[in-house]
Order: C-alpha cells, then sequence, then structure tokens
C-alpha cells in the first residue's frame, strides 16, 4: 500500500492512548499493510499504528527472520506474564539512533482479535515477549525510554532531549551508560 513516516518522540501523539478498534472492515486491512510497508521501510520488527499517527489499538510484528511469528494484532491485551524477568536491548523507530536495556517479563500471553474480529490469543517468550509488551506501551501512550532505570534514563537524557528537538545523534558502539568504570 503506502509507507507512512513513522512519528518520533517530539510528536505529542506518541503519548496519547489509543482507542479501541470496532471496525473490521477494508480501512482496517489497508491501514495494517500501511504499517507493515512502513515498518519493513524503516527495518524494524513491530509498530504500533500510533507511530504514523493513526490512534487506534493496532499493532504488527514481524519476527519471521528470528525464528518467531508475523502477524497483525487488535485491541491487544495482556492475559498473563511471567514474574521471571528478562535484560535486554530495545530501540525503537520513533526514538531513533538510541537503545537501551529495559527489564521486561520473559514470557506473556496475550489476547487480541485478528483481521476479522475473531478472539485468539498467542504465547511469547524471550524476543518475542519483549517486542509484544514494547508495541502495547505505545498504545497506552508509552514511549521506552520514559521506562528506563532512573539511572540510565538520567545519563540518556541528553541525548533524549536532542532527539526530542528533531536531530540526529551519535552514538558510540557502546552506549555511554555502559561506559562507566567497573570496580573490583
Amino acid at each position: 500500500m503506502a509507507v507512512k513516516p513513522v512519528l518520533t518522540i517530539q510528536d505529542e501523539r506518541l503519548y496519547k492512548v489509543s482507542e479501541p478498534v470496532k471496525k473490521f472492515d477494508r480501512d482496517l486491512r489497508d491501514l495494517v499493510r500501511d504499517m507493515f510497508d512502513s515498518m519493513a521501510s524503516e527495518g524494524g520488527v513491530g509498530l504500533a499504528a500510533v507511530q504514523i499517527g493513526i490512534l487506534k489499538r493496532v499493532l504488527v510484528i514481524d519476527l519471521v527472520e528470528k525464528g518467531f511469528i508475523k502477524g497483525a494484532f487488535i485491541n491487544p491485551r495482556v492475559i498473563e506474564a511471567s514474574d521471571e524477568m528478562q535484560d535486554g536491548e530495545e530501540g525503537c523507530l520513533s526514538v531513533p539512533g538510541l537503545s537501551a536495556e529495559l527489564k521486561r517479563p520473559r514470557w506473556v500471553k496475550i489476547g487480541y482479535q485478528d483481521l476479522s474480529g475473531n478472539e485468539k490469543t498467542v504465547e511469547g517468550e524471550m524476543l518475542l515477549a519483549r517486542a509484544f509488551l514494547h508495541e502495547m506501551d505505545h498504545l497506552d501512550g508509552k514511549v521506552f525510554v520514559d521506562q528506563l532505570e532512573p539511572a540510565i534514563h538520567k545519563m540518556l537524557a541528553g541525548d533524549v532531549a536532542l532527539i526530542k528537538q528533531g536531530k540526529s545523534i551519535e552514538h558510540p558502539a557502546e552506549p555511554k551508560y555502559r561506559n562507566r568504570k567497573k570496580t573490583a
């Protein structure tokens, strides 16, 4: 269909809660196609509709190359999540050039509707769980950088501020927050 520009964190729409989808029609299918095209164009593995300016509870994920799934998830919700947590690097198409470690549940069970409105469930662990939760956060007006541990958030505040001003950041191979001296 069409590649849409991905909003970055200076856009206030990213901080709004998305509305549930009520109509399962051609417009929804067109939106999902646009989302897949836009995500692929940016080299992403997940995208929420709000990231292309549509405040609807729709997300797409394409992790086939990583051995997981590709699909569209309408009105997703967490049914269950593990108490066991995982640390993992996250980046975001709406926060270009920045990544950081963030704790997330290791496993989740998600309830959602398919493109026809049928209720479904899916389980995911590790990277897939992280992708679901990251994109679902967008649907609730949350961006991953605002959920970082306080020390990491503080170290990255300058880079986040530059991105919010629409500027590019230069980052080393290792993020600054990891370059702290280790004590014996």
